[in-house]
C-alpha cells in the first residue's frame, strides 16, 4: 500500500510539473509575439489597413486608405482625420515642442526606427523625413507632423505603441495628405494581392515595380492637402 502511495504521489507531482512547464513555454510564445513589431504596443492594434473587397478596387482602396473620424489621440491633441488643414498644423508643431534632443538614448532608437521608413516623396525629394542619425530631412509640414506625432507618441505612451503601430499612424496621416498618389498605390497593390502595409504604402518605387491598372477615376480626389 505504501508502494502504491509513493507512485502516486510522483504521478501527480510529473504531471504538476508538466503542467507548469507548458504554461511557461505559452508565455514566453506570447512576449516574444508581443515584441515582434517594437517596443509596448496594445495587442488591439494593428499594423496594416483593413480592405473589405466590393469589387471597386478604386472605392475599396479609398475606404481602406482615407480615415475618418477621431484617432486614438485626437481629443488629447486636438486633431481629427475629418479635419487634416486644421491638424497639420497641430502635429507640425509638435515637432518643435518635443525636441529630438529631449529624447533619451532607447527613444531616439525608435524615432529613428520610424523616421527613417516614411517620407513625403510627392513634394519633397528627401528619401525619409529624418537620416540616420536622427536629423531633419525635410522642412515642409507633412513631414514635421510625421516627426512631431512620432516623437509626441514614443515620449508620453511608450507602452502603447509600438514602432510599427506609429508607423501605420503616419501613413493613415499621409493618405490624407496626398489621397490622390496614396489610393493610386493602394490601388495598385490590392490589384496585385498585396496587404495594405506600412512598407508597402511607404514604397516610393511601387507604381515603378507592378502593374497599376486603371486608375481614372482616382483623378476626382485632391492631389495634395497642405503647402510645402
Amino acid at each position: 500500500m505504501v508502494l502504491k502511495k509513493d507512485n502516486s504521489t510522483r504521478l501527480l507531482v510529473m504531471v504538476a510539473a508538466t503542467a507548469v512547464i507548458l504554461l511557461l513555454n505559452q508565455w514566453q510564445i506570447l512576449a516574444l509575439s508581443s515584441q515582434e513589431s517594437g517596443l509596448g504596443g496594445s495587442p488591439s492594434k494593428s499594423t496594416k489597413l483593413a480592405v473589405q473587397l466590393s469589387g471597386d478596387v478604386v472605392q475599396d482602396a479609398i475606404k481602406a486608405v482615407i480615415p475618418t473620424g477621431l484617432p486614438e489621440y485626437g481629443a488629447e491633441l486636438g486633431v481629427s482625420f475629418d479635419d487634416p488643414i486644421t491638424s497639420i498644423d497641430i502635429l507640425a508643431k509638435l515637432d518643435k515642442q518635443v525636441p529630438t534632443a529631449s529624447l533619451t538614448e532607447e527613444e531616439k532608437a525608435r524615432y529613428i526606427s520610424i523616421g527613417t521608413r516614411i517620407s513625403c516623396e510627392f513634394c519633397c525629394g528627401a528619401i525619409s523625413v529624418i537620416d540616420s542619425s536622427g536629423r531633419d530631412a525635410c522642412g515642409c509640414a507633412h513631414s514635421a507632423s510625421f516627426r512631431g506625432l512620432s516623437k509626441y507618441l514614443i515620449k508620453n505612451h511608450p507602452a502603447e505603441w509600438t514602432d510599427d503601430e506609429i508607423l501605420l499612424e503616419l501613413t493613415k496621416w499621409k493618405s490624407l495628405y496626398y489621397p490622390k498618389n496614396m489610393v493610386e498605390k493602394a490601388v495598385a497593390a490590392l490589384q496585385n494581392g498585396m496587404e495594405l502595409t506600412p512598407a508597402v504604402l511607404n514604397d516610393r518605387d511601387l507604381l515603378k515595380k507592378i502593374n497599376v491598372g486603371d486608375t481614372s477615376s482616382i483623378g476626382e480626389l485632391p492631389s495634395m492637402v497642405g503647402g510645402c
